[in-house]
């Protein structure tokens, strides 16, 4: 596992108190693998395998919630990571629950150890997930989002963002053990340099436990 991995775990149980109190709703936090596929157009395309951890607050009876996710790896000539923050609203919706949600993130690739060549950008948009119970233990989420990249980066060239997009569907175990089991693949398309051609591309399958406290 990676040391900023690592550290960030640290940070979060250090922190996990202060978002517990005064009975303000419930944390959930996730720790897992993601095995990422990456594709930058330009002729580089491997798999990574990285460490995963997401947490997640729900603020009491106002059904708001705020999250981040952070997937840090590397393998096969190639560092990643990626990080997202949102901000979304739980509605009650056909049985399930629907969140609309606004999103921030930002992701980069290194090669050769990251210090000759490297391709990053953030972006910002919206989109909503939908989780739907399939049977007591069992849940269904699906998600998607779209918006802007920007703060591109391409070693040695100027570039100019565009259109980003990403889904991603997942399935919930529960009454394993304390928490829950989920396994889930997620795509993410940000373009980087249309006038060059280079794109980051990510396809990630994902397993991780989650515990809510």
């Amino acid at each position: 596992m990676r040391k900023s991995f690592i550290l960030l775990s640290a940070a979060v149980a250090l922190a996990l108190p202060t978002l517990a109190v005064a009975d303000t709703g419930s944390t959930t936090v996730g720790i897992g693998y993601d095995n990422v596929g990456i594709h930058l157009g330009s002729g580089i395309s491997a798999s990574v395998p990285a460490g995963k951890l997401t947490i997640g607050h729900t603020f009491g009876a106002t059904n708001y919630g705020v999250g981040f996710d952070l997937v840090d790896g590397a393998g096969n000539g190639l560092t990643y990571q990626h990080l997202q923050v949102t901000g979304e609203k739980l509605l009650p919706f056909d049985g399930g629950v629907i969140a609309p949600k606004i999103l921030i993130g930002g992701s980069r690739v290194g090669v050769a150890g990251g210090n000759s060549y490297h391709v990053s950008t953030a972006y910002a948009g919206f989109g909503a997930s939908y989780g739907y119970p399939v049977g007591r233990y069992v849940s269904l989420t699906a998600n998607a989002a779209m918006g802007r990249d920007f703060a591109t980066h391409v070693t040695g060239l100027h570039t100019v963002g565009g259109l980003f997009y990403q889904a991603g569907a997942a399935v919930d175990f529960g009454g394993v053990g304390p928490g829950m089991f989920t396994v889930g693949y997620e795509y993410r398309h940000l373009p980087i340099s249309i006038s060059n051609d280079i794109h980051l591309d990510t396809s990630g399958f994902q397993a991780r436990y989650n515990i809510t406290f």
